[in-house]
């Protein structure tokens, strides 16, 4: 403790700061909350954007002549239609050069 006695005005202040510092916290929580809206709300557009672009180019592609198989067969995706999940494998990589020196039996 302090051997120093606080002014009704000193502690005034000081309760004032202590209230201030909470105010400050929680309106800095608020601007958080509502800059990630607004940011998850932007990348929602751009998703809507880009489904739009896919769906426009799958459908520029058919006109084209590519049938639904052979554009699937290039590796593209059609509009909709979820990625293919990669599967991980548990033994590195060999490049084709070790493969084919491998000894056979």
């Amino acid at each position: 403790m302090s051997d120093t006695t606080l002014t009704p005005d000193e502690a005034a202040q000081r309760a004032r700061e202590l209230i201030e510092r909470d105010v400050n916290a929680r309106v800095e929580a608020v601007r958080q909350v509502v800059a990630a809206t607004a940011e998850a709300e932007q990348a929602e557009q751009r998703w809507r954007d880009a489904q739009s672009a896919h769906e426009s180019a799958w459908r520029a592609a058919l006109s084209a002549g590519w049938s639904e198989k052979d554009l699937r067969a290039t590796g593209a995706r059609a509009p909709g239609q979820a990625p293919r999940q990669r599967r991980s494998r548990s033994t590195p990589n060999r490049s084709a050069s070790d493969a084919s020196s491998a000894p056979t039996e």
